[in-house]
C-alpha cells in the first residue's frame, strides 16, 4: 500500500514538472513576441495622440526675413497653446543685433509677454505687454516681429486675420506700422 502511495506521488510530481515544463516552453518561447492588445494599451500612446503640430515663423540667421518651422506643443485649450505658441516664437527669435554704436540688443525683448488672446470667429486679437516697442530700432525688424506672429498664427485652422492690441488698448501703431488693421497671412516676408 505504501508503494501504491509513492508510485502515485512520483506519478503526480512528474506529471506537474512535465505540464509546469511545457507551460514554461511556451512562457519563454511567446516572450519575444508582443501581443496587440498590449500595443494598443501602452501609456505612450495617449502621450502620442495629445501631441499637436504647429508650423511656426521665425526670423532668418541674417536677420532680413522669416522661416518656417514645425514644433510639436501638447493639446491644450485654445488659450493655453496660443500662449505656447507665443513663447516658442519668442525663445527662437533670441537674436542679438549690434547698432551703429557697436551696442547689442536683444531682436525681441525679453520681458514681452502675451497677456491673453481671444478669437472672435476667424480674427485672432493677441494682447501683448506693451514693452514691445522697447528694442525696435526699425522697420525691418518691427515688420519681421509682426509677421513671425502673424503668419503663425493665421497658419493654424480657423484663424484668417491677428490684430495686436498693446495692453488691452488698440494702438494706431507700434512705431512704423499700423495696429489698428487686421493683419493676414504673407509668406513673402
Amino acid at each position: 500500500m505504501k508503494d501504491k502511495k509513492r508510485l502515485f506521488i512520483l506519478g503526480t510530481s512528474i506529471t506537474l514538472l512535465l505540464v509546469s515544463s511545457i507551460f514554461f516552453y511556451k512562457y519563454v518561447t511567446l516572450g519575444d513576441q508582443i501581443p496587440i492588445k498590449k500595443i494598443t494599451t501602452h501609456k505612450n500612446i495617449k502621450t502620442l495622440i495629445d501631441i499637436k503640430v504647429v508650423k511656426i515663423y521665425t526670423p532668418n540667421d541674417s536677420l532680413d526675413s522669416l522661416v518656417s518651422s514645425d514644433i510639436e506643443i501638447t493639446k491644450e485649450s485654445f488659450a493655453e497653446e496660443i500662449k505656447t505658441i507665443f513663447n516658442t516664437i519668442h525663445e527662437q527669435s533670441n537674436y542679438q543685433i549690434k547698432d551703429e554704436n557697436g551696442n547689442y540688443y536683444p531682436f525681441m525683448d525679453p520681458n514681452i509677454h502675451l497677456l491673453n488672446s481671444y478669437l472672435v470667429g476667424d480674427k485672432l486679437y493677441l494682447n501683448l505687454t506693451p514693452n514691445i516697442t522697447n528694442n525696435i530700432k526699425t522697420k525691418e525688424q518691427e515688420l519681421l516681429i509682426i509677421y513671425s506672429l502673424v503668419n503663425t498664427y493665421t497658419s493654424l485652422e480657423g484663424i484668417n486675420r491677428v490684430k495686436i492690441l498693446i495692453d488691452n488698448v488698440e494702438v494706431k501703431k507700434l512705431k512704423w506700422y499700423n495696429l489698428r488693421n487686421f493683419y493676414t497671412q504673407n509668406l513673402d516676408i
